[in-house]
């Protein structure tokens, strides 16, 4: 007897990976696509439709074998309502039922989720905190976003918006963030954030490694440019890095004395700084957590990558098929 297919897709604001799998979890096929972002939501849900078609094609299997379709996405998603209520990096994908869209175009049943949470998932089941019950994995990149899995199972919140990490209040009187609101987590430890005050600092007229950087890359410069030049003992890279990392810090460790978690995963773009990222933040949780929950965690880079969100989505899936 054949094995029953799923299809797992990751929607983003560039991007739409998707793959093919067996209910072992074997990949099969996998595809990706630049998102149509300025074509609308139409559009865009016909492109992750063509994508699962066309995996099946390179698969060479039947479409009657596909069993379901996963679909994370960033954004907030009211799991309560089954409705995407705004996507920040889609324009238009506003109050969309993507589950019941999808699934008259597929015909099949979909199931829809947010990419953290997905990843934070595929991360606990298949990743760097494989057999581990309650996980926190954030990702650095861009943005900053989490996903909790504790007890074994996201914890939504009661309506699915929890793990806005990135959207913590940690400075009083900084910046203006994308969500409205003033100092939040993400306008001072995110990639984007790196990069900003890097680049604010250039135009200072700052004696730093940066500007020589900067005009090999076009005259800016970005968070893993930033990175590197502090590793190379650059002053200012140094001081960029160390005040992005004290506020990660300081995040970490009221997340990790409220929610008591086995393992931190940090995964996206800027978890690649490896070190000069994860020394000082097992010092901050060694030094500030609470004894008992600072001795009871381990901090670990993610290690699924791209693969983390279509991974946990076909965790996510065969686990639903296992209860109806």
């Amino acid at each position: 007897m054949q094995e029953k297919l799923y299809a797992a897709v990751d929607l983003g604001g560039t991007k739409i990976y998707a793959v093919l799998a067996e209910n072992s979890g074997r990949i099969l096929s996998s595809i990706r696509y630049d998102t149509l972002v300025d074509e609308g939501p139409e559009a865009i849900l016909g492109q992750i439709a063509v994508s699962v078609r066309e995996l099946l094609s390179q698969a060479g299997a039947r479409t009657n074998r596909l069993s379901a379709v996963g679909v994370c996405l960033a954004g907030f998603f009211d799991w309560q309502r089954r409705l995407l209520i705004h996507s920040p990096n889609i324009p238009g994908l506003d109050q969309i039922r993507v589950e019941e869209r999808l699934s008259r175009k597929l015909f099949v049943p979909v199931l829809a989720e947010n990419d953290a949470n997905a990843a934070a998932i595929g991360e606990a089941r298949r990743g760097a905190a494989s057999g581990s019950q309650d996980v926190l994995y954030i990702t650095v990149s861009t943005g900053i976003g989490a996903g909790l899995v504790l007890g074994g199972q996201i914890y939504r919140g009661s309506r699915g918006f929890a793990g806005e990490v990135g959207h913590m209040v940690v400075k009083s009187g900084g910046i203006l963030c994308g969500c409205g609101r003033y100092g939040c987590l993400e306008t001072v430890a995110s990639g984007t954030a790196i990069a900003r005050a890097a680049n604010e600092a250039l135009q200072n007229g700052t004696a730093t490694l940066l500007r020589e950087l900067a005009r090999e890359q076009g005259g800016r410069v970005n968070a893993a440019t930033v990175f590197s030049a502090a590793r190379a003992g650059d002053k200012l890279a140094q001081e960029i890095v160390s005040e992005a990392v004290y506020y990660l810090g300081i995040a970490l460790v009221n997340l990790v004395n409220m929610l008591n978690p086995e393992v931190v995963v940090i995964g996206g773009g800027v978890s690649a700084a490896g070190d000069e990222l994860f020394v000082p933040l097992e010092k901050a949780i060694r030094n500030y957590a609470i004894l008992p929950a600072a001795a009871s965690v381990t901090l670990k880079q993610a290690t699924l990558g791209v693969e983390a969100g279509v991974k946990g989505m076909l965790c996510l899936l065969t686990e639903a098929e296992s209860i109806r």
